[in-house]
């Protein structure tokens, strides 16, 4: 019997059984009824066995499973903002019997809805794009699921982290209790964050490409000089991703990188932001805000405000993903006037204290997590289930980046291949954004296909980034720090003031409203007020 039988013939038993309880209650009526009704039961149920045939037999029971809801959250990009009729989500539907409730939070908020909604109790069935040192004291205070106890029941997980040997990877993420609490995704050890120049403009003034931070701040002072409504050197997100790549020149963890910093040479862990490089850098972009260099507007404008001055030649210089080459900010460039207008990409410039780096690059790509409490809903092994397909089977990978053969792709001997009404860098004359229009390539992607990826970079950015291999420009990561739930609480407690007051001076320091040279010491005391040294001290004593 297979389970369509069996789930058709416990309903009616069922039915049967009501009706009986409802009618013939106490009655020796009921006796006789029951009777009758029992061996219509054992017919009905004969003809429903003796009708499946074969195929029904293979058949996939999906259409007759019961409907799956799961809310989740979502990161929305202004450049594709989130639509109901994504063909990926009619996808999930169709192939799992799963609906979506995609809740859009804004991208250049995320970090923080993130925090609200882990703090607030009223939590997603599952929270994409998630750090690891994002939730540690959420995922210490019980609130999240640990993943590490439910592997067994995501077959193609494991087979994927089996297949690409990342199980020392994985135990990067384990805390102190021996578990993890994010579902990670990978991707190859290449840095596709990279610095990139207006060539044409450098070309048109006889300036060479830098190679030094203080060769940088004179060519931009140059530009600057002949062109005084530039911008020369921009950047969003409030500069944090400005701030990671310099960071990176100056050996420490910045922006978006975080504070924590290991010491390798003492063998120590310190608060990068008291550190002595840290003040070297911070001068070096005060340096270049005074003197008009680095846009005013940093600090406060959006995405797209910082994509227009690349478009429409404002800016000179800046930090960005090569991923996709330049052909689209190129062309803007040109209907913009500029002629020649040419993006690229060049090697990372050696800051003012010698250090010529990249950030580091881990090969976790990006995770996500659950709330603790889907383990009392009744969905929650077809939650897992989901994920298990939608994220790491090679089925739910290949719809997550390349979408619907027929639709977006097709396989060829050569393997597989864009459509070529699809708009990628080889092909801007195509009318379709994948993202945009489908959704794919947003959602569940938190394993990087490499051949997805290759597919989308043109030859030049291919050649660039394998010279940046060869250069080994790549800062080591740091060592792994685990913390137990009460170091966790501790160190969120004191980075909530701290991180705050280290920031707003970051700014005014490089504004030129504080005075760094006069102010360090003051600075580094009313840090020490904030606790830096204590949270120094917890981060060591977990390292010993």
């Amino acid at each position: 019997m297979n389970d369509r039988v069996f789930i058709r013939f416990y309903i009616i038993r069922r039915l049967i059984k009501h009706d009986i309880k409802a009618n013939y209650r106490d009655t020796k009526e009921k006796e006789g009824k029951m009777k009758k009704i029992l061996v219509a039961l054992i017919l009905v149920f004969t003809l429903l066995t003796s009708a499946c045939t074969s195929t029904d037999m293979q058949n996939d029971s999906s259409e007759d499973a019961e409907a799956l809801f799961f809310s989740v959250m979502f990161n929305n990009r202004e450049e594709t903002p989130y639509r109901s009729d994504w063909k990926i989500l009619e996808e999930y539907k169709k192939l799992k019997n799963v609906t979506l409730d995609i809740k859009p939070m804004n991208d250049e908020n995320y970090n923080n809805a993130i925090a609200l909604a882990l703090e607030s109790g009223n939590i997603p069935d599952i929270i994409l794009k998630c750090w690891p040192n994002e939730i540690e004291s959420y995922a210490a205070s019980g609130i999240l699921l640990p993943f590490s106890d439910y592997e067994d029941q995501m077959p193609n997980y494991r087979s994927f982290i089996e297949k690409n040997s990342l199980e020392d990877e994985l135990d990067k993420l384990r805390m102190k209790n021996g578990k993890y609490y994010i579902l990670p995704g990978y991707k190859r050890k290449i840095q596709v964050q990279q610095w990139i120049y207006r060539k044409d403009v450098f070309d048109n003034n006889n300036l060479a490409i830098p190679a030094t931070y203080d060769q940088l701040y004179d060519d931009l002072l140059i530009l600057k000089s002949k062109y005084p409504e530039s911008t020369p050197l921009t950047a969003c997100w409030g500069g944090a991703h400005l701030f990671a790549m310099m960071g990176a020149g100056y050996g420490i963890p910045a922006g978006w990188n975080g504070n924590r910093y290991y010491n390798e040479v003492e063998d120590i862990w310190q608060f990068s932001p008291t550190s002595s490089n840290y003040k070297e850098m911070i001068m070096f972009l005060n340096k270049c805000y005074e003197n008009g260099i680095l846009d005013s507007q940093i600090f406060t404008q959006d995405e797209n405000t910082f994509l227009e001055k690349l478009q429409d030649g404002r800016a000179f210089a800046t930090v960005t993903w090569i991923s996709s080459g330049f052909s689209n900010w190129n062309q803007k460039l040109i209907e913009n006037g500029h002629a020649n207008g040419e993006w690229q990409a060049f090697a990372v410039p050696e800051s003012t204290v010698g250090i010529r780096a990249l950030p580091a690059v881990s090969v976790f790509r990006k995770g996500l997590v659950v709330p603790a409490r889907v383990i009392n809903e009744t969905y929650f092994e077809d939650l897992l289930k989901f994920l298990d397909w939608a994220v790491y089977s090679e089925e739910g990978m290949t719809l997550t980046s390349w979408g619907i053969e027929g639709l977006s792709y097709e396989n060829t001997e050569a393997g597989k291949k864009f459509l070529l009404d699809i708009i990628t860098t080889k092909n801007i004359q195509g009318t379709i954004d994948l993202s945009k229009e489908y959704g794919f390539n947003l959602i569940f992607n938190l394993n990087e296909d490499a051949e997805f990826e290759d597919a989308k970079k043109p030859d030049e950015i291919s050649e660039f980034l394998k010279k940046s291999q060869e250069r080994k420009e790549l800062l080591e990561l740091s060592p792994e720090l685990k913390l137990n739930s009460q170091e966790a609480e501790m160190i969120r407690i004191i980075e909530e003031k701290l991180n705050t007051y280290a920031a707003e001076m970051q700014v005014k320091f490089i504004k030129g409203e504080r005075d760094i040279e006069k102010e360090w010491d003051m600075y580094i005391s009313e840090c020490d007020e904030r606790g830096y040294k204590s949270l120094e001290e917890i981060w060591n004593n977990a390292w010993e």
